[in-house]
């Protein structure tokens, strides 16, 4: 790999662990994640000519420690206590150290996950907080994830960030009694984190199977804190049966591999059945988080389970998302229901399913191109400006031209 790919993915893989290190040792998040920022800048300018270190992450960990040192200099400076801060500083409480008396928790991420989910901040800074220092997901990518304005996210994240350090919230795992109280934003966190991963609003890259596996992990370790919570349980196999198709996804050459035309002996069966297992063991519950989660694993498990995908259970499928729409009636579940309708009762029922999603969705690629695919299985002619505003709207690279393939298709016939 280059220089530039190496540090990409470093950055990509291990922002999360080294914004916990450094903020197990300063306890600062105002000057953590700017000096992390900093040493990405200084190795983007430095690694092209030197060349990339044989431990990149190290690499990283070092100069943002040295640019937090500089900056608690210059605050010492100011205010006359030199002496005192950087030899506190300089001591710190050990890498990667959080204040965890009862030894809840020994995941790093999973303890920044935590602080990052502190009842202060309220659930949806939280969460996109988290996604953000955490798991290294783009601001714009965030913003699409929740159906907003990149600006508006932008000064969401500043906002939790400003609130962490002006409150004074601590760097610390909850204890054993209030820890249930933050796992469903972990929970949402995770979910998120996890479809970050499997949709990426931009890039060449048609999934990140890094960042998706990185979110089963996390709920796979959280899990295992609460193995009883049915949260956790619900999420863990509806994760479980989305990334178990990972390999199947895209073709030797990077394109997309639509379900039905994936090898489904590229399938993780071992995943499958543990998800299935996970499965039966969540009841239908008033709960509206756990049941959106059972619900979405319900329909994940009728592909999964289906041994071809002419054998696929559609009647079930729109049964669930049926359901669904009851608990969580999302725009991205709307839509998803409408490709399931359209499935069993033709396209015609698909796109008078779609009405009324223009709004909630303005701005993405997916309604449109859903949109395409259905006239264009009607044999509508208008299916070709669904595709035009599609291919308008994508911004990653490997869906782009799958869309623009298909419309050429449509074009010639």
């Amino acid at each position: 790999m280059t220089a530039d790919e190496v540090l990409a993915a470093t950055v990509r893989n291990e922002w999360g662990r080294l914004v916990a290190l450094l903020l197990g040792q300063f306890r600062r998040l105002d000057l953590v994640e700017d000096a992390l920022g900093d040493a990405v800048e200084s190795a983007a300018r430095r690694w092209p000519a030197d060349g990339a270190p044989d431990r990149p992450a190290a690499w990283l960990l070092t100069a943002a420690r040295r640019r937090v040192l500089d900056r608690l200099r210059g605050e010492a400076m100011a205010a006359r206590k030199e002496p005192l801060l950087v030899v506190e500083a300089e001591r710190g409480t050990g890498e990667g150290a959080m204040v965890d008396p009862g030894g809840l928790v020994e995941d790093d991420r999973l303890r920044l996950v935590l602080l990052c989910c502190h009842p202060a901040l309220g659930p949806e800074v939280a969460s996109a907080l988290a996604l953000r220092l955490v798991v290294g997901v783009s601001t714009a990518d965030i913003a699409r994830l929740f159906l907003v304005p990149e600006p508006t996210m932008a000064a969401r994240i500043t906002r939790g960030k400003k609130k962490i350090v002006a409150a004074g919230i601590p760097y610390a795992v909850p204890g054993r009694d209030d820890l249930p109280g933050r796992l469903r934003v972990v929970a949402q966190v995770a979910y998120l984190a996890f479809t970050a991963g499997y949709a990426p609003g931009s890039g060449p890259d048609l999934l990140r199977a890094d960042l998706a596996g990185e979110a089963v992990r996390l709920v796979r370790v959280t899990h295992a804190l609460v193995p009883d919570e049915p949260v956790l349980r619900a999420l863990l196999a509806l994760v479980l049966l989305q990334h178990s198709r990972r390999d199947a996804r895209v073709d030797a050459q990077g394109g997309l591999v639509l379900l039905p035309d994936q090898d489904r002996g590229l399938w993780h069966h071992d995943e499958v059945a543990e998800a299935v297992e996970l499965l039966a063991g969540v009841a239908p519950t008033p709960d509206p988080l756990v049941e959106s989660y059972r619900l979405q694993a319900l329909v994940a498990a009728e592909h999964a389970l289906a041994p071809t995908s002419a054998a696929t259970r559609w009647d079930r499928i729109c049964d669930a998302y049926a359901a669904l729409l009851q608990v969580n009636p999302s725009p991205s579940a709307r839509l998803a229901a409408a490709v399931a309708l359209s499935e069993r009762d033709g396209p015609a029922a698909g796109l008078a399913a779609l009405d009324g999603l223009d709004e909630a969705l303005a701005g993405s690629h997916r309604l449109a191109a859903v949109r395409a695919e259905l006239l264009a299985r009607a044999g509508d002619a208008a299916a070709l400006a669904a595709f035009d505003e599609a291919i308008r709207l994508c911004g990653n690279d490997v869906e782009r031209a799958h869309l623009l393939a298909r419309r050429e298709a449509v074009a010639a016939g």
